[in-house]
């Protein structure tokens, strides 16, 4: 019986040791591999051609600086080499100007399975979206938690509300919040009457690590709106955010 007795506490013994290392080597993981970085993107796609364009669209600020547009100003975003880029002070703040003398939609077939196309069927084109794209990498935890007075948001926002998330979350002791609210953005162009022209902006703010597999935390903030034909002055648009979304703690 005593036998036994040793026996089993020896197998608990290195049981507890075992998990003590595989504790040891996933926290090393973590602090090795854990990242915090922004994210913002411009996206904007028309069904014609936009002539003469200049567009004032929100730009990520805080404490009235913006790291994203110094980056952008510095060469360091993806755009199209015939967008002219630069950071405007306007009576709703510091915002991005997007000058161009045409846009131009550039159509695409989507990807479709080859056995499902019939002999002598056309695919459908469709409109390809064109954008701007920039990282910006943080030495620091982003509170993505509470990021209104915290972090970076698109700006100029107005009549921030609290809603509810559109998307089903899996049940956490703290699920995320979701706000609406309103914005504005500044277009002047010419276009047919018909011409449909979408824009929108999205922010995020991510901290990510890699323990037996990628995990992270991150808030969003989006803008869009879709206008219809020329267009000369500002235009509300749509606004959301979200926040405390993803897993927080490393196990």
């Amino acid at each position: 019986m005593l036998k036994i007795k040793k026996v089993g506490l020896g197998i608990t013994a290195a049981i507890v040791v075992l998990a003590a290392l595989l504790m040891y080597h996933a926290h090393g993981l973590y602090e090795k591999s854990y990242t915090s970085e922004y994210h913002y993107g411009i996206t904007i796609q028309s069904d014609s051609v936009l002539h003469n364009i200049t567009l004032f669209v929100p730009l990520p600020a805080f404490e009235e600086k913006s790291k994203i547009g110094d980056e952008i100003m510095a060469g360091n975003a993806s755009k199209r080499d015939d967008w002219d880029c630069r950071i405007v002070e306007t009576e709703h703040g510091k915002m991005l100007e997007i000058s161009a003398d045409e846009i131009a939609p550039e159509f695409h077939p989507l990807p479709t399975p080859l056995e499902s196309i019939e002999p002598g069927e056309e695919e459908t084109p469709v409109s390809m979206s064109k954008g701007i794209s920039v990282r910006v990498d943080a030495d620091y935890d982003i509170n993505t938690k509470n990021p209104i007075g915290n972090e970076p948001l698109l700006s100029p926002e107005y009549n921030l509300t609290r809603s509810t998330c559109e998307l089903p979350y899996p049940e956490r002791p703290a699920p995320p919040n979701c706000y609406e609210y309103e914005s504005l953005i500044y277009a002047d162009y010419t276009a047919s009457p018909d011409a449909k022209f979408s824009i929108y902006i999205e922010l995020e703010g991510r901290n990510s690590w890699w323990v037996y597999g990628w995990s992270g935390n991150e808030y969003r903030d989006n803008v869009n709106v879709t206008l219809l034909g020329g267009k000369h002055g500002w235009y509300i648009a749509s606004g959301k955010l979200v926040e405390g979304e993803g897993r927080y703690g490393w196990l």
